[in-house]
């Protein structure tokens, strides 16, 4: 059975140097450890980072859930109340939670992790890793703390293969939708159980560890594509347009060689007719005079 999800409070300490005080943040453990080969069993297994801190030790030892995240805006503690006040302003917006894939992880058991992406506003975001039991239990939380709600999540599959694609892409979906009904509720969205599940408060940096800064370049590569495909779009768009302009510059040019023939055609025909009634009244002349 795995380990439930508990987020890890991560404490600040001051330190005193040269009279003046600062905050001082722990550095950040990954979750999970980078992925080798092992030539004697031929198994895939993960070796885990360097012990640095309590948080490392409890993950390890399979205490927490595995959840890999990152933040690509860290947040700054060198102004405490100009922080607290762009904070209050950012909590009336509202936080835009993204399942972006999945990826069939194999440490002890396999298992599924989601990637989800955390929006917190337009220059904030963090994606973090969980599996489906994390969104269960929060799920359950909810129940217990608002009864009244009934959010729908994709249910459990007991008999099949788990990791069939299909049923990975539709589960992707549910969650999705899950996380869209639970932050549409103000008070859900604002609650502890929501805020520690996305990690609001306390929103990981990209390169506290292999996984987290390898989730970050996907990220970037994810992005990279779209502007990419976007950018060939607006080209073919700006050819198109640049066909039409000129085949409309070919179409004027004809219209004023007409016109101009035209002109020219009825200045002659018009410089013709009055010669002749010029020479016409010039035979009535003479012909009037003796």
């Amino acid at each position: 059975m795995a380990s439930p999800f508990v987020p890890v409070p991560v404490p600040f300490d001051r330190v005193s140097a040269g009279g003046s005080s600062k905050l001082r943040r722990p550095p950040r453990a990954s979750s999970l450890g980078s992925v080798s080969s092992s030539s004697d069993s031929g198994s895939r297994s993960r070796t885990p980072p360097p012990l640095q801190s309590p948080v490392t030790r409890a993950r390890m030892n399979g205490s927490l859930d595995h959840a890999v995240e990152y933040s690509t805006c860290p947040r700054s503690i060198s102004d405490p109340v100009g922080s607290q006040q762009v904070e209050e302003e950012e909590e009336e917006r509202p936080i835009t939670p993204t399942v972006l894939g999945y990826e069939v992880m194999e440490e002890r058991a396999k298992f599924t992790v989601f990637k989800v992406l955390v929006r917190k506003s337009a220059d904030e975001s963090w994606v973090v890793f969980r599996r489906y039991t994390d969104f269960s239990r929060l799920n359950d939380k909810l129940k217990e703390m608002f009864p009244g709600f009934r959010l729908s999540l994709p249910p459990k599959r007991w008999f099949k293969d788990n990791y069939d694609t299909d049923f990975l892409e539709d589960r992707q979906l549910g969650l999705q939708a899950f996380l869209q009904n639970l932050v549409a509720h103000k008070d859900i969205a604002n609650c502890m159980a929501v805020r520690e599940f996305l990690c609001l408060d306390d929103p990981p940096g990209p390169f506290d560890s292999l996984e987290e800064s390898r989730a970050f370049c996907e990220t970037l590569e994810e992005s990279n594509y779209r502007l990419q495909k976007e950018l060939q779009e607006k080209q073919k768009e700006i050819s198109s347009l640049k066909r039409r302009l000129e085949e409309k510059e070919q179409a004027i040019l004809l219209l004023e060689k007409k016109i101009k023939s035209v002109d020219r055609h009825e200045h002659k025909h018009t410089q013709a007719a009055f010669t002749h009634a010029l020479l016409k009244i010039t035979r009535s002349v003479q012909e009037d005079c003796p």
